[in-house]
């Protein structure tokens, strides 16, 4: 089952009532600890208490798509759980792009046996285009890169730049590609440009400032800009999905290194040593 990894992305907190949000520190919390049925514990709580909060079934599904990830027998029943769960966040907020694309995901990654069905996803990437047409050009791309039809892909990403040339979702995708293709000029360019565009939710401008710093990094280039870039980023409140303030510090001690500032660079390392993240100890252990 680990075409369901990808709901792990879209598990973040949002804004809401105090109890909402409590919930999903609480399931965050447990997630992250591999506490998988407490975490289902609360979540089928939530939805009970509150059937009609989309945020809760949404996280639902998020918590049982985790579950079928790590289960053998039962692992159909909680995909079957995970798509009920994101269905029945669509059918709350049916102009909800979040979970749209999360339905939409669902349908397109997972094997026919566990509810994937090509022709819903298609159907839900046209619900997403009537909402906001750039984002159902992102999703169609997500589609064509799914079923490896790169050149249809790149085609329609080249049209989606002509067409919504300040679209910041779309120049963060496009800035994306170059970057990891190590086109790092070209990824630079797509990023600045999108942090002076606009998006359907407000968010990839700011995670363009992550993204110039980040690219600085990998480029050794640029380090003025990228660390003027993480310094607004880290004034922000990190979006959705977005990397987290630890990891932007992190990128800032790198280019503070490569600038010769190393007081203020180890001054960061120091203080990220006490973060509670493998991920980011293992890469502060290898950059130093």
């Amino acid at each position: 089952m680990k075409w369901l990894l990808f709901v792990l992305t879209t598990f973040i907190l949002v804004s809401g009532a105090y109890a909402g949000e409590s919930h999903q520190q609480m399931i965050q919390q447990h997630l992250s600890e591999k506490q998988l049925d407490e975490a289902e514990d609360i979540a089928e709580n939530w939805v009970e208490n509150e059937p009609e909060n989309a945020t809760a079934w949404h996280t639902r599904g998020i918590v049982m798509a985790q579950q079928a990830q790590d289960a053998f027998f039962s692992a159909l029943s909680y995909a079957g759980k995970s798509l009920e769960s994101f269905q029945k966040a669509v059918e709350l907020e049916p102009d909800s792009l979040k979970y749209r694309n999360a339905l939409m995901q669902f349908y397109l990654m997972a094997p026919s046996i566990a509810g994937g069905d090509d022709e819903k996803a298609l159907a839900q990437i046209e619900a997403i285009k009537a909402i906001d047409p750039a984002q159902g050009t992102l999703a169609r791309i997500g589609y064509f890169r799914h079923h490896e039809q790169e050149e249809q892909a790149a085609e329609l990403l080249t049209e989606a730049l002509t067409q919504y040339p300040n679209n910041a979702d779309v120049l963060v995708y496009a800035g994306f590609q170059e970057q990891r293709s190590e086109n790092y000029e070209k990824a630079l360019s797509f990023f600045e440009q999108a942090a002076a565009g606009e998006s359907a939710e407000g968010d990839s401008s700011v995670m363009a400032l992550y993204q110039i710093g980040k690219t600085s990094v990998l480029a050794e280039t640029k380090v003025e800009e990228g660390i003027h870039a993480l310094r607004q980023y880290l004034k922000l409140e990190v979006p959705e999905n977005a990397p987290d303030t630890h990891w932007a510090n992190f990128r800032l001690a790198q280019l503070l290194t490569l600038k010769g500032n190393d007081e203020e660079s180890k001054q960061l390392l120091a203080e990220l040593k006490e973060v509670d993240d493998k991920a980011l100890q293992k890469q502060i252990s290898s950059w130093n």
